[in-house]
């Protein structure tokens, strides 16, 4: 079955992510390597673990969110592709003497997303059972499977081009085939963001909530832009935050957001990503400063806009 319109989150689906890359990493060095470029704390990382991770300018801003895997002593990034190439030129700029290589491999590799209210039972037909916890990845053959799931139940493949094909093959006639933007909004649901070349350089950490989903650490040594993540931790005061947000108009990106309750003509946030759902209206996460989300009155690209409104995330902001 091939839908190509929005379907219901809850359904059962399988998902085209050909809108992600995958970069490996290995070499003696690897990890040292890797712990002194991103954000969260890889040391910590174990075979088949997985985790959020961002890769930040020296001032902060985020070049790219990702989801870094190892599997048999390598690491794998999973990102969007229109900033794999340039995430790859700049980390080969640091690899200096030490023993590492990074190659992109979406040619070689792929991915593919599951996902819906009945996931055990496609899993099940495969032979495979969802592994026990989030972030948690098991092998099956030569590829591997990642629990993903926040509210939605979701599972992502990463492995070689043949035997993620061998998967659709298996359940192309069982289950709904949703196209990128599916599991995209799995990401807007899951309050996950994902950084495009729109927004490279636009958010530090915490503006989309890195420090709520585990994408940062504050115990760890030296990265790109850590002095700014650890100020605005220990010194700051968050004045701007991501929310989960659902408008009736497209938005793209980047898009700017206005206050129509302030004389102040200046945008108050932007959109990280939108949508379109089932009931052609839109989901998206936005970053907004928080006494304007707090006031409810957002409008989209001017303060005469599309009404913008503020959801619940699957996450409390809490303390930072």
């Amino acid at each position: 079955m091939d839908n190509n319109t929005a379907i219901a989150l809850t359904e059962n689906a399988m998902t085209d992510t050909s809108h992600l890359s995958i970069i490996k990493i290995e070499g003696d060095d690897a990890q040292s390597f890797l712990q002194g470029q991103f954000s969260n704390d890889v040391a910590l990382l174990v075979n088949l673990g997985t985790q959020l991770n961002s890769y930040n300018s020296p001032k902060g801003r985020m070049y790219a969110a990702f989801r870094l895997c190892q599997f048999d002593s390598k690491f794998y990034m999973v990102l969007p592709n229109d900033v794999v190439e340039q995430v790859l030129k700049r980390l080969k700029m640091f690899v200096m003497r030490s023993n590492v290589t990074l190659e992109n491999i979406s040619e070689q590799w792929k991915t593919l997303g599951l996902s819906g209210n009945e996931l055990n039972q496609t899993l099940e037909k495969l032979n495979i059972a969802l592994p026990e916890d989030k972030g948690q990845s098991i092998q099956c053959g030569n590829k591997f499977l990642i629990n993903l799931t926040v509210e939605t139940p979701r599972a992502l493949f990463i492995g070689p081009e043949q035997d993620i094909l061998d998967v659709k093959s298996s359940l192309k006639d069982e289950i709904s085939i949703a196209q990128p933007e599916h599991w995209k909004r799995l990401d807007i649901e899951a309050g996950i963001p994902n950084v495009y070349a729109a927004t490279q350089e636009s958010f530090v950490a915490q503006m989309v909530n890195f420090q709520l989903i585990d994408g940062v650490s504050f115990t760890k040594g030296c990265y790109p832009g850590q002095e700014v993540v650890a100020r605005m931790h220990y010194l700051g005061k968050l004045k701007k935050r991501m929310y989960r947000v659902s408008l009736n108009a497209p938005a793209s990106p980047d898009d700017k957001i206005f206050d129509s309750s302030s004389d102040n003509q200046q945008s108050v946030g932007q959109i990280v990503d939108a949508q379109l759902n089932e009931n052609n209206s839109y989901d998206a996460l936005a970053v907004i400063q928080v006494n304007a989300a707090e006031a409810n009155a957002l409008k989209l690209s001017s303060t005469d806009g599309e009404a913008i409104n503020v959801e619940t995330l699957p996450y409390a902001f809490g303390e930072e």
